[in-house]
């Protein structure tokens, strides 16, 4: 009975098997059919009236009979994207504000020792902090030339003009900017922040 019941069962499997791949062998022989189906109802839609579209030929229009010459060439010099009055007024505007920003270091220099080792809450050190914050707003107005300088540099740049002049005048103000940088870097260390 029990090699019955072993031969049922595996004859059962075998003929759900054996059934389950027909099925699949079917089902891949319809989903062919069908796509062979949709090719023939849609390939005489391609095949429309040639009249209907426009030849892609070359057209008379299209034959060119005349000869271009190119322009002739100017030699005129590539002028300079800002005159050298603009720049030196950029760089004497970094100065200005360099004087204006040594003037207002000599009063917060003072503030900050004053301040140096008190407490957060004392009034001293809040009167060093504002005087840092101005020295350092002075700052930003004095790095606007150098950002106005940039621009010319890059205008220069893309039209092949000159730039030495810019490049100077660079060099002259982003060395004011790196001192005042390191003045303030100066102070806030002693400060303490």
């Amino acid at each position: 009975m029990q090699r019955e019941s072993r031969d049922f069962w595996s004859g059962a499997f075998a003929s759900v098997t054996t059934h389950g791949n027909r099925m699949h062998i079917m089902q891949r022989h319809y989903s062919s059919l069908i796509g062979l189906w949709a090719v023939a109802l849609l390939l005489p839609a391609c095949a429309g009236d040639k009249d209907r579209y426009p030849s892609l030929a070359v057209r008379d229009v299209e034959r060119s009979q005349t000869q271009f010459m190119p322009a002739a060439a100017t030699n005129e010099p590539i002028r300079p994207v800002a005159s050298s009055s603009d720049i030196s007024t950029l760089v004497q505007q970094a100065r200005t504000l360099h004087a204006r920003f040594e003037a207002a270091r000599q009063s917060t220099t003072r503030l900050v020792e004053n301040a140096a080792g008190a407490g957060i809450e004392s009034n001293s050190r809040q009167r060093a902090m504002i005087a840092l914050a101005d020295l350092s707003a002075i700052r930003g107005e004095t790095a606007a030339p150098l950002g106005d300088l940039d621009l010319l540099q890059a205008e220069a740049s893309t039209t092949f003009a000159p730039t030495q002049e810019i490049e100077d005048a660079q060099a002259v103000v982003a060395g004011i900017v790196r001192e005042q940088d390191e003045a303030l870097a100066r102070l806030g260390r002693r400060l303490g922040q």
